[in-house]
C-alpha cells in the first residue's frame, strides 16, 4: 500500500469522527505527491481526487480551484526538476546563461501544465538558492541592484517564453502564431508578403533551441554592454 493510500485511509477513519458535511483533510503534500503519481498529459483535478480517494469538491475545498491546484502542483514540480542543478564557479555570464538553460529545463520537464500557470520560477527555497548564486556574481562583476535585477527578469522571461513555445509545438504540431500566419499567407499572394514569406520558410527549418539560444546571446551581449561604463569587468 502506497503512502498516499495509507494516509487517505487514516483520513477515512477520522472522517467518520469528524461527521459529514466537512471534507477530509487533505495536505499539500499529499496532494502533490498524487499529482507525481499521474501522467501530467492527464493531469486534471478529477485524477488527483481519484488518486487519492475523495472528491472533487473536496480537493476544490483545500486547494481553491483548479488554478489553485495547477499553481501547487507546477511549482512543487518546478522546484523538484531545480533541485538537481548545480550551477558552474564561473563569470555571471556562464552562471546566468547556465541559469536560464536550468530554468528553461526546469519548464520543459513540468509539460505542458506550466503554461497554464504563472511560474516565476523564484519563489521556492531550491530556486532561491540558485537565484542567489546568480544574484551573488552579478554583485561580483559590478552590477548595481537595478540592473541585477532586470538582467535575471530578462533572462527568466527568455526561459519561459521558449519553454512555453516548445511546450505548446509539442501539443500542436506548430506553434500557433505560425499556424496563424501560415494559413493567411496560403489565403493571398506571394508577391503580397515576400519578406514574411521568407520568413516564415527559414523558420520552419530553425532547431527547437536556436532562437532561444540567439535571445539569449542577445540579452547577456546588451547586459554586458550596460555593464561597460560600470568599469572592467570579466564576461564573454
Amino acid at each position: 500500500m502506497t503512502e498516499i493510500n495509507k494516509a487517505v485511509d487514516r483520513e477515512g477513519d477520522e472522517s467518520q469522527r469528524r461527521g459529514r458535511g466537512r471534507p477530509p483533510q487533505i495536505s499539500r503534500a499529499q496532494i502533490v505527491a498524487a499529482a507525481r503519481s499521474i501522467p501530467r498529459d492527464e493531469l486534471t483535478m478529477k485524477a488527483i481526487a481519484d488518486t487519492l480517494g475523495v472528491s472533487r469538491k473536496a480537493l476544490h475545498y483545500h486547494v481553491g480551484d483548479k488554478q489553485g491546484l495547477l499553481n501547487l502542483v507546477v511549482a512543487e514540480l518546478f522546484e523538484s526538476e531545480l533541485a538537481n542543478i548545480d550551477l558552474p564557479d564561473a563569470d555571471w555570464c556562464a552562471q546566468l546563461r547556465a541559469f536560464a538553460h536550468a530554468f528553461h529545463n526546469g519548464v520543459l520537464q513540468v509539460g505542458i501544465a506550466a503554461t497554464y500557470v504563472q511560474l516565476h520560477g523564484m519563489a521556492g527555497m531550491t530556486a532561491m538558492k540558485l537565484t542567489e548564486r546568480v544574484v551573488q556574481s552579478l554583485f561580483d562583476a559590478g552590477f548595481d541592484e537595478v540592473l541585477a535585477r532586470r538582467a535575471l527578469s530578462v533572462i527568466s522571461n527568455v526561459a519561459m517564453t521558449h519553454a512555453h513555445i516548445r511546450l505548446l509545438i509539442a501539443q500542436h504540431g506548430i506553434y500557433p502564431q505560425e499556424a496563424e500566419l501560415t494559413d493567411v499567407l496560403l489565403q493571398t499572394s506571394s508577391e503580397q508578403f515576400p519578406g514574411l514569406s521568407r520568413i516564415l520558410a527559414f523558420v520552419q527549418n530553425e532547431g527547437p533551441n536556436d532562437q532561444f539560444e540567439f535571445e539569449l546571446d542577445l540579452a547577456i551581449a546588451g547586459l554586458e554592454n550596460l555593464l561597460a561604463p560600470m568599469g572592467p569587468q570579466s564576461g564573454h
